[in-house]
């Protein structure tokens, strides 16, 4: 008896320790060999590369480059990929899309519409593709202009020759570069004297996951600027200020079963090979997609398909070969600064635009203690909940994350 129980005991402590490796989820990257994977923007229209300098200087230099609405009436109903070479050295992956040119946006006032651009923030494993599935053709449908950023270190961001390690400050800098250029586009910030107008205009920056934490640290390095940059912040099944750490606790206490599946499946990247895993973590739903008596009740049911998964999967190897740095992390989490604990808000909030903390009923990641955790530091005291699993922009509920979106824009964001 003593033999099993020291068995038992090892059997715990093994799991213990991958799932702590989990205090913070990688941000994974990318060797050149591997881009380029088929299907890659799901029948989207590609255009050639542009390499436009970002320089982290005044909006001036940052208004002489070239403008992404320079082909307005050619690039209608298309998401365009660019690189983008931000002042660190790194070629960035930008993907973006116009405004569908319809009956509502023909004229000239339409196409410098008060809607505020949307830029989207990806998570682990991901990177701008995600989002061109289904959110960023929904919004250009309804007159947005949309763009989404690749994170250094992932699919179309390369990191750097032998670069196994990037860290969070990296990510700032990245979508604070992005931010800039998107700013100073014309056709899209209104440059007349209408302030009104120009606080329309600002963009509203919509981030999933990880790239949650990578907003949070934008915001403490001067939450000023987030005034003036930003017209509204959205975080989607983000992880929560304090990262993983006492997420990950939590689930060793309610399962060890979902606790080894997460720790599998993320930390050791088992979700890359594993389908199952990859639909219970990400997609949610049961398996077997291809089951005869499918109909649209059952594509509900089964999240995604078998085919998508496989799919995703190649771009999730693609995605993770760079890690963030875990150790730089620990030392600078978002909760780290937060001085009224007992409310879990952030000194910042008051310098904020209109905020959202959206959450996922069926995450398998993210708990809603982590999702409330989230809402309480932007000084929210509630949560918005969704009907879909993690991957909120991804699979047959993608449509209850992008209407809900646009709903709070409507109700709280200025903007026609």
């Amino acid at each position: 008896m003593e033999v099993l129980r020291w068995v038992a005991s090892a059997r715990c402590l093994l799991i213990i320790t991958a799932i702590i490796t989990l205090a913070s989820i990688p941000c994974e990257g990318f060797s050149p060999s591997l881009y380029g994977v088929p299907n890659y923007y799901n029948g989207h229209h590609r255009s050639p590369t542009l390499v436009v300098n970002l320089a982290g200087g005044s909006s001036s230099s940052l208004s002489s480059v070239p403008s992404l609405s320079a082909d307005m009436e050619m690039n209608q109903n298309t998401i365009q990929s660019t690189q983008v070479q931000l002042d660190s050295g790194v070629c960035a992956e930008v993907m973006y899309g116009l405004p569908s040119m319809d009956e509502d946006l023909t004229s000239s006032k339409n196409k410098n519409s008060n809607k505020s651009p949307l830029v989207f923030i990806h998570g682990s494993f991901h990177a701008a593709w995600c989002w061109a599935e289904h959110y960023m053709p929904y919004f250009m449908n309804r007159g947005y202009f949309v763009a989404a950023l690749s994170l250094r270190g992932t699919g179309g961001t390369f990191a750097g020759e032998g670069i196994k390690k990037v860290k969070i400050a990296e990510h700032v800098q990245d979508i604070e570069a992005l931010l800039k250029y998107i700013s100073c586009q014309e056709g899209f910030v209104k440059t007349g004297n209408n302030e009104n107008d120009k606080k329309n205009n600002k963009p509203i920056i919509i981030a999933h996951s990880f790239g949650g934490l990578g907003v949070m640290k934008y915001l403490e390095k001067d939450p000023t600027v987030a005034t003036q940059t930003l017209g509204g912040i959205i975080l989607m099944c983000s992880v929560p200020p304090s990262g993983n750490g006492k997420m990950t606790m939590r689930f060793l206490k309610r399962s060890l079963v979902d606790s080894w599946k997460i720790t599998a499946g993320l930390a050791m990247k088992k979700c890359i090979q594993n389908e199952s895993l990859a639909r219970e973590l990400f997609f949610g739903g049961r398996n077997n997609a291809n089951d005869d008596n499918n109909n649209v009740d059952d594509a509900m049911s089964l999240g995604i398909s078998d085919e998508d998964v496989r799919r995703y999967q190649t771009y999730f190897k693609r995605d993770t070969v760079a890690t963030i740095d875990l150790m730089d992390l620990s030392k600078q989490l978002p909760s780290a600064i937060i001085t009224d604990e007992s409310s879990g808000c952030a000194p910042f909030v008051s310098h904020l635009p209109p905020c959202a903390i959206f959450g996922a009923t069926d995450d398998f990641i993210v708990d809603m203690e982590g999702v409330k955790e989230t809402a309480a530091y932007f000084g929210l005291s509630e949560p918005i909940m969704i009907d879909s699993p993690h991957d909120v922009m991804l699979g047959a509920k993608w449509e209850n994350g992008a209407s809900a979106i646009l709903q709070w824009i409507e109700h709280n964001v200025e903007t026609d």
